[in-house]
């Protein structure tokens, strides 16, 4: 399989995400109920790419259309900002290369947008320095070890739930149709 170990990083960060809005406390329940089905489809684009591209094309084309990349937006929701915030929060959990919690994140990275995600991080009492890891979350991460099969039918769920938009958008940019209808009912 191709990029197959990144695509098990985007795996894994997938389910660090949906660990990390769930055990959050001061997510309202209507929060958490969007942010969850965010989350089911959280940079899917990104590994689907990655099955037919080269990881640099797949990694540009997810942060210049997926809306939680706030820097390439001039205009985003509240939901944008929080999937984002939750986006840093559990890098550190599965990506090494980005140890930072989501306040040192901003600060470092979107100090441009210090004052819309503040406020955020303020309610969600996420506004300070600290270690974004702790035993347990290591201990659930650890539970998963995404083999190709978990990969290729995560991938295929969703071409089929969200109505082959990727694949319309990118046609045969992205692979050949027979490719892409092989991948999808694989």
């Amino acid at each position: 399989m191709k990029n197959f170990e990144y695509c098990k990083y985007t795996y894994l960060h997938r389910r660090a995400l949906l660990h990390y809005i769930q055990k959050n406390q001061y997510l309202t329940n209507d929060e958490k109920i969007i942010l969850i089905e965010r989350a089911k489809v959280h940079d899917m684009d990104k590994m689907t790419l990655y099955f037919f591209r080269e990881k640099e094309k797949a990694s540009k084309y997810h942060r210049e259309h997926s809306t939680h990349h706030i820097k390439h937006w001039k205009v985003f929701s509240e939901y944008d900002l929080l999937e984002s915030i939750f986006d840093y929060e559990c890098a550190a959990l599965t990506k090494p290369d980005k140890p930072l919690n989501a306040y040192d994140t901003v600060l470092a990275y979107y100090a441009d947008f210090k004052n819309d995600y503040l406020p955020i991080l303020e309610r969600l009492h996420m506004d300070e320095s600290y270690l974004a890891v702790d035993e347990d979350d290591k201990k659930y991460i650890e539970k998963f070890l995404p083999q190709e099969a978990d990969i290729i039918s995560e991938i295929q769920s969703y071409l089929i739930q969200s109505n082959d938009v990727l694949y319309k958008q990118l046609w045969s940019d992205l692979c050949s149709e027979k490719e892409y209808r092989d991948l999808k009912f694989w």
